[in-house]
């Protein structure tokens, strides 16, 4: 889907309409230093999208935007369209996941890019149905690579807003002795330990599901491991290693 309604050039000629009135293309040219060669198909497609109106003066062929009264009609309708176009989209994405399905013991989901592992993120609080995660991360790099301004704003707040509480082991760090003050807020239960310093991962235990985030610098990815054996004995690893580190209040 093209959401774009106009692109540069055409904002350019539009705002030289808007500024002189009627003007010819020769006009047009000198005010938005477009080339008659190229201005002539982007008035053609000025006028097929009907904010531009072709008009015969003395002889002459001017052009002239529309009043803004009319823009602003053209732009609800455009708006409208996009509505109706998005939930079309989403009402057949929703078909395809319709009907049988194949049954697996493991599924697996592979994100890539920063955008991908924000999507992973997500994943844990709202596909959480224990309202829990067990937390190993590397939380400088974490924060390094996935950025405060999405971690501190975005993801704690949608995950406290649900309700899902976090265990988290993590090495013992300025960062994350900030975040101490703030762990009842964040529902969160802290506890350091030096296993994943520096190793530039994390890994979310919730449900039956295994979350691990690479947070490369160039290719930060993420992957998705569905299968309830695996994160039962990942689960049982988290709590023996919770039970060997240290509490904030010993540090």
């Amino acid at each position: 889907m093209n959401t774009l309604l106009i692109d540069t050039k055409e904002k350019s000629i539009l705002a030289a309409l808007y500024k002189s009135g009627q003007s010819s293309v020769s006009n047009l040219a000198k005010v938005t230093l477009i080339n008659r060669t190229t201005l002539y198909p982007l008035l053609e497609k000025l006028v097929k999208k009907g904010l531009v109106s072709n008009v015969q003066f003395e002889g002459k062929n001017l052009y002239e935007a529309i009043s803004l009264h009319d823009l602003k009609l053209w732009a609800e309708r455009k708006k409208n369209e996009s509505i109706q176009t998005t939930n079309e989209f989403f009402d057949w994405a929703k078909e395809q996941t319709q009907g049988p399905k194949n049954i697996l013991l493991t599924d697996i989901k592979y994100f890539e890019g920063l955008d991908g592992v924000k999507n992973l993120y997500h994943d844990t609080w709202r596909n959480n149905s224990e309202k829990m995660i067990y937390a190993l991360t590397d939380y400088e790099k974490a924060y390094d690579i996935v950025g405060d301004e999405f971690l501190r704003n975005d993801y704690f707040k949608q995950r406290v807003n649900h309700g899902v509480h976090v265990k988290s082991l993590l090495p013992n760090s300025e960062i994350g002795k900030h975040d101490i003050t703030m762990a009842k807020e964040l529902l969160r239960d802290m506890r350091f330990i030096d296993l994943f310093q520096d190793l530039g991962i994390e890994i979310n235990l919730y449900d039956n599901k295994v979350a691990i985030f690479a947070f490369d610098k160039h290719r930060p990815s993420g992957i998705l491991i569905k299968n309830q054996t695996i994160a039962k004995a990942f689960k049982h690893i988290f709590e023996y290693l919770w039970k060997n580190g240290k509490s904030p209040n010993s540090i």
